[in-house]
């Protein structure tokens, strides 16, 4: 038991939020666990909500990332699957594409520390399911041939692997699909070459309707560091304000998605470059994505009426510092000369000011009991402003064009055979 009290002391001391930790030490986020606890009730009884995602606001320090780990524990207590994605320049949410692969990647079954969708897909084709009911989800003619592949029953251990890689978002070229097609069926798999960015979508029903179907209630999609949408010239932001509409809309009746955003994007993004105005319009402009123009909108609208996560009152503060000091104590198995609310006014002395960021109030609690615990004595310290995530745009294509070049996929292989 000290092993594991150490381990979560530890991650509150380096800053680090993790699921054991964000288990073992609540935060006081009552409301917000409610709210999505709604949600996933909702899917499990095939209500899906007509908004199925939460998003909320908050500034640095102030514990989202915690959140977000702490509602995966509460979905895995309930059998869900559960990824978690931190969105950056390498994974921006203007291209799906980029997005899916490393979601996989970061996607969990109940009770695995093991990520990926291997388990899903094989539990999903124990079920039997056939063909025909993936067929009735229209997937593109590309996907359904994966799946189709996949419940061959002749299928070799090699194509079997390869083919739920392509489902994990390793995708296959097109060739070397249709080579393990004719493989199985001995004919030609007739469909065109298309791009990823095109494709995933159809990728994600897949996911969505694999995960209910291998007995899980649904699949929540946590997303961290939105606010990096702000790094995207206007086109990227565009897309990516859409993508967000699409995940929104419900448009995966057995998903529900968390998005937590920094609290200085509005002002800093959507105030400062105007999206709400000129997002959906630049979207409009161009025919092959002006459908999209509506889904921008009602993300930008979506992200401004996202609830803001208040400072801890006093007595979920004192809560708090009292499950720190009985974490430290049984992780270095010492007795602390005096009780919690004598720490609280302790850590509260050495802040500046008594709303002071949530993560200063944790570091200085350990901070001082670390003190105790090596000296016996109260430290002398001097405690720094935690200062916002600067969100600039990086510089638009083609010198300030609106037209941003399409990058290829994020992964593609070589062909195999």
């Amino acid at each position: 038991m000290a092993g594991e009290a150490r381990v979560v002391v530890e991650g509150l001391r380096s800053g680090v939020p993790y699921l054991e930790m964000a288990r073992e030490v609540v935060l006081g986020r009552d409301g917000s666990m409610a709210n999505v606890r709604r949600l996933l009730e909702a899917v499990e009884q095939d209500r899906p909500p007509r908004v199925p995602a939460y998003l909320y606001r908050a500034n640095y320090g102030e514990g989202k990332t915690h959140l977000l780990y702490s509602l995966w524990g509460m979905a895995e207590e309930r059998n869900w699957v559960v990824s978690l994605l931190t969105l950056s320049r390498e994974t921006p949410l203007d291209r799906l594409d980029y997005v899916y692969p490393k979601l996989m990647a970061r996607t969990y079954v109940p009770g695995s520390r093991h990520p990926g969708c291997e388990r899903i897909v094989r539990q999903a084709l124990e079920a039997r399911l056939d063909l025909a009911q993936a067929r009735a989800l229209e997937l593109s003619p590309r996907v359904e041939a994966v799946w189709e592949n996949l419940t061959n029953p002749n299928l070799k251990a090699e194509e079997y692997a390869l083919l739920v890689a392509d489902i994990g978002g390793d995708f296959l070229s097109i060739n070397d699909l249709k080579y393990i097609h004719r493989q199985n069926h001995g004919q030609a798999l007739k469909i065109k070459r298309s791009p990823f960015k095109d494709e995933v979508l159809y990728y994600f029903h897949l996911m969505d309707w694999l995960i209910r179907r291998s007995g899980y209630p649904g699949w929540l999609i946590l997303f961290d560091e939105v606010e990096l949408i702000g790094a995207l010239g206007r086109g990227g932001r565009s897309r990516a304000y859409a993508n967000m509409g699409r995940f929104l809309s419900g448009f995966l009746p057995h998903t529900v998605t968390v998005w937590a955003v920094a609290s200085n994007f509005e002002s800093d993004v959507l105030m400062k470059r105007h999206d709400r105005e000129e997002c959906p319009a630049w979207l409009a402009r161009h025919p092959r994505e002006a459908e999209a123009a509506a889904a921008c909108g009602s993300a930008i609208d979506a992200v401004v009426a996202a609830p803001l996560l208040d400072p801890l009152p006093a007595a979920k503060m004192q809560a708090l510092i009292a499950q720190i000091l009985d974490r430290h104590q049984e992780a270095y198995e010492w007795h602390s000369p005096f009780d919690a609310a004598a720490l609280y006014e302790r850590v509260r002395s050495l802040l500046p000011t008594l709303d002071a960021r949530l993560r200063t109030w944790v570091r200085v609690t350990i901070t001082v009991l670390d003190i105790w615990f090596q000296y016996g004595e109260d430290p002398l310290i001097t405690v720094e402003a935690l200062r916002e995530v600067e969100l600039d745009e990086r510089p638009e294509w083609d010198g300030g064009s609106d037209d941003e070049p399409e990058a290829g996929p994020v992964i593609q292989r070589q062909p195999l055979f």
